[in-house]
């Protein structure tokens, strides 16, 4: 029992229980640590409060403790071993005292120490040590400046979160060896075409990549390419304004467009006067065209049949009765305004230029109004379906007719096309027993689509006069491309036969 009032050897019995129990050796470590904080006289309790009570130092023992293999250190274990980090630590730290000499420093007696080395400059040229941000500056002075900088935030491989695209773009303008090999191109899908084409021009000039390219993006555009690179010029160039994630092209080319400088010039208007028909205003490339393709593009446009025995001519409008050389150039008329009259007439005299004998106001007006025809829609792997075909000013309407012996597979849908989106309507065949096939091409959103319509040949000819009548008055964007390259691939193809 004396041994039980004895508070030395119950402490110690706790204390080596603690020990002897506990496989983490904590108890032995904060058990050590009092032992060192009692020789010297002071003791930290878990508060941080000094104390001179023995007991202060028993390690708290809460209700969520977690047990088994992987325990949770307590508040006190990660404080003790902060301050084992911290003794480490002083214990490699040495404290040097200042003091000061009453010693006076001679230059004469230790200047060896600091010793001023004279170079010459070209010593210093070629020994002085130059750091990579200064050779990469002096590299980036050497380049000059980036005039397509403002492109690069339309970078996708620098964007985080950003829906991008990768596109690899040939690059026509590049050597003969290069041409081939594509650059691949990250945009971020919201740009533009233009944009796009800013970005190629930039990435295409810090790649310092021959030869050097213009500095305004005016002077490119981007064309659908095949696999190896050749250009599809049946299609026209992206348009510039449209966003990238419209179109679905992996493959792209940036060409130099054929005349840079085409819209520094002036533009040369011909007006061509038809008596009591009005007239057409053209835009010429050049002065040095002929008379005899001026008056070709008025009887083209004008749809004027030339009968046999008749001829027509152009005047000048100042001179009238007096016909112009037709193989003469246009510089030499020293007019932009010309009549057309029929030979053997007067400008008085009223000309017939259609069959029909119905005028181009007429025909304008009759053309926008609705009229809906009964034709058979020609397919390549499956019969042709009837449908009902509606023409109007704003829209071509495709609707399909009812049939019991139509299977419900291959049943047309009806579509609508809006009239600016609309190519061209041409004759494409016309056959035995007196029909004919017309072809309907539209702009699909990334190229060129058509549809073919087989009917008999009066109506055949009516709905095609009556589609292009409406298009040559909208003069849409696409029909003006499509037409441009329409008439692009013909004068191609008339080179090649001769």
């Amino acid at each position: 029992m004396a041994m039980m009032d004895n508070k030395e050897f119950l402490i110690s019995h706790i204390r080596n229980s603690f020990i002897t129990s506990d496989d983490t050796g904590m108890c032995e470590m904060i058990i050590d640590v009092d032992d060192q904080d009692k020789q010297t006289g002071a003791y930290t309790s878990d508060s941080g409060l000094e104390s001179d009570n023995d007991l202060s130092h028993s390690y708290d023992i809460l209700p969520d403790m977690d047990y088994g293999a992987h325990r949770r250190r307590s508040n006190t274990a990660q404080r003790l071993e902060r301050m084992k980090k911290e003794k480490r630590n002083q214990s490699k730290v040495k404290n040097i005292s200042w003091k000061d000499t009453n010693t006076d420093y001679h230059t004469d007696d230790r200047g060896h120490l600091f010793e001023k080395k004279v170079l010459s400059p070209v010593q210093t040229l070629q020994h002085s040590p130059m750091s990579r941000l200064t050779e990469q500056l002096h590299s980036s002075a050497s380049m000059g400046e980036n005039p397509f900088l403002e492109y690069a935030k339309f970078d996708g491989k620098a964007s985080v979160g950003v829906p991008t695209k990768k596109i690899d773009i040939f690059l026509t303008m590049a050597l003969p060896e290069d041409r081939p090999y594509p650059m691949s191109v990250v945009v971020i899908a919201s740009a533009k075409i233009q944009d796009l084409v800013g970005l190629i021009c930039w990435q295409y000039t810090i790649e310092l990549r021959e030869p050097p390219l213009q500095e305004n993006t005016d002077m490119y555009c981007l064309h659908i390419a095949e696999d190896d690179g050749e250009v599809d010029t049946d299609f026209p160039s992206l348009d510039s304004k449209e966003p990238v994630s419209k179109f679905g092209f992996t493959k792209l080319a940036l060409v130099e467009k054929d005349v840079p400088s085409q819209s520094n010039k002036s533009t040369i208007i011909v007006t061509i006067n038809v008596p009591h028909r009005g007239f057409n205003k053209f835009q010429i490339d050049g002065m040095s065209i002929s008379m005899k393709e001026i008056l070709d593009k008025v009887l083209k446009r004008r749809k004027i049949k030339v009968r046999p025995g008749q001829s027509y001519n152009l005047e000048k409008q100042v001179e009238p009765g007096i016909a112009v050389d037709l193989e003469a150039n246009l510089a030499s008329m020293d007019t932009l305004e010309f009549c057309l009259v029929r030979e053997h007439s007067s400008r008085g005299d009223s000309m017939e230029i259609y069959d029909n004998k119905s005028s181009l106001m007429e025909d304008s007006l009759t053309s926008h109004q609705y009229k809906s025809y009964i034709v058979s829609m020609v397919h390549k792997i499956r019969t042709n379906t009837e449908v009902q075909l509606g023409v109007s000013g704003e829209k071509v309407e495709i609707d399909p007719v009812a049939s019991k012996s139509s299977s419900r597979l291959f049943r047309q849908r009806a579509v609508t096309y809006d009239a600016d989106s609309i190519g061209s309507c041409d004759i494409a065949e016309e056959k035995d027993g007196g029909k004919s096939v017309f072809r309907l091409t539209y702009f699909s959103g990334h190229d060129y689509k058509h549809h073919d319509f087989e009917a008999d040949t009066d109506i055949c000819n009516e709905i095609v006069h009556k589609i292009n009548n409406i298009l040559e008055l909208r003069l849409s964007p696409v029909r003006k491309d499509y037409v441009a390259h329409r008439d692009k691939k013909q004068r191609k193809r008339e080179s090649l036969k001769l």
